[in-house]
């Protein structure tokens, strides 16, 4: 879907609706909100929640130049760099936007709903001209956050979640959808083995790392899954152990799914070093297309993934908004079912 280039934007929240709400000055508010001394906690506390509710950002840019407008920096929310799957995406999003003049600004929030509250605050600060978050389930003072910007968000990776028409006032997004990309690796799996599947993936803070591309699978593999998730960070060891207690506690699981091919390539070195024969008496299936599962002696069954074209295409429809020019408001850059060897 495109929409044009015209739309009112966001109205920015004041420093003077921000004191009038918390009825006090001004001052008064400007004060508490730098971090000064001269006021009771009862009103630092009761400005602090007004801003927060109404998604106030400082404005260090207007403080430091004496200037109101966007600069040419570019703010960039990720969870994490340790997976190459966001690694890539980042190099597409840093390499497109600076052939185009931007300079983007990078923080890594994890998963955490208040680490990536006070980056964004911070970022924010500095008035960027867009913003580039990760698509995931957010607390209710970090939607109110966004949605208050006056700015573009760009949302990327996950596009299961989209539950309506898109509308010009919600983030644009580009990624693709995981549970369809779950589902298809289910429903080829099953058409080719049969009984007990199992999945292996991470939570992080109690968040379950791709559970729409899970449920996806569990759904077009047509049984119940015998799933495992460790309180880890997805690796080859991560991959490795948790083959182990799962095969441990379910030996008659046939299917292996995991949450991305890294930790498939340590479910791999498991078995072989246990004698289990791939595919012959268990299946193994990654997702991402790394190149890790190219290069071993039995090719990876896994799903590739365009990552760099997530972070490419991301960053031309950022900027053709910040542009006001006409842009799809959600670009799906798919997926593709590579069968290799090990399933």
């Amino acid at each position: 879907m495109t929409e044009s280039g015209s739309g009112s934007k966001k109205k920015v929240v004041s420093l003077t609706e921000i004191a009038q709400e918390a009825n006090v000055s001004r001052m008064t508010a400007s004060r508490v909100l730098r971090g000064a001394d001269g006021y009771s906690e009862a009103t630092k506390d009761k400005v602090l929640a007004v801003a927060k509710r109404l998604g106030y950002v400082p404005n260090r840019i207007a403080a430091a130049l004496g200037s109101d407008r966007a600069t040419s920096l570019v703010a960039i929310a990720l969870p994490t760099l340790s997976r190459e799957l966001y690694s890539q995406i980042l190099e597409g999003l840093e390499g497109k936007l600076t052939s185009m003049g931007y300079q983007p600004i990078v923080g890594v929030v994890g998963y955490d709903d208040e680490a990536e509250y006070h980056w964004l605050n911070s970022a924010l600060a500095w008035r960027p001209c867009g913003l580039v978050i990760a698509g995931r389930v957010r607390s209710n003072a970090n939607r109110t956050l966004l949605k208050s910007l006056s700015i573009p968000v760009m949302e990327i990776w996950n596009l299961s979640t989209q539950s309506k028409k898109p509308l010009r006032s919600d983030p644009m997004r580009v990624g693709l959808d995981h549970h369809a990309a779950g589902l298809q690796m289910g429903q080829y799996l099953s058409n080719r083995y049969r009984g007990q599947a199992g999945y292996i993936g991470v939570k992080v803070n109690d968040w379950a790392l791709g559970v729409d591309r899970m449920q996806g699978f569990e759904e077009g593999y047509g049984q119940p899954l015998q799933s495992l998730l460790l309180n880890d960070s997805s690796s080859f060891y991560a991959g490795y152990y948790g083959t182990e207690q799962l095969l441990s506690a379910n030996p008659s699981v046939r299917v292996l799914y995991y949450l991305d091919d890294n930790m498939a390539v340590g479910g791999l070195m498991f078995c072989q070093q246990k004698g289990i024969k791939i595919p012959g008496e268990i299946a193994v299936a990654g997702f991402g297309g790394l190149d890790v599962g190219s290069i071993l002696p039995a090719r990876l069954t896994t799903t590739s993934v365009r990552r760099l074209k997530v972070g490419k295409l991301a960053a031309e429809n950022l900027i053709k908004r910040v542009n006001n020019e006409p842009v799809s408001l959600v670009d799906d850059v798919g997926f593709e079912l590579l069968k290799g060897e090990t399933a």
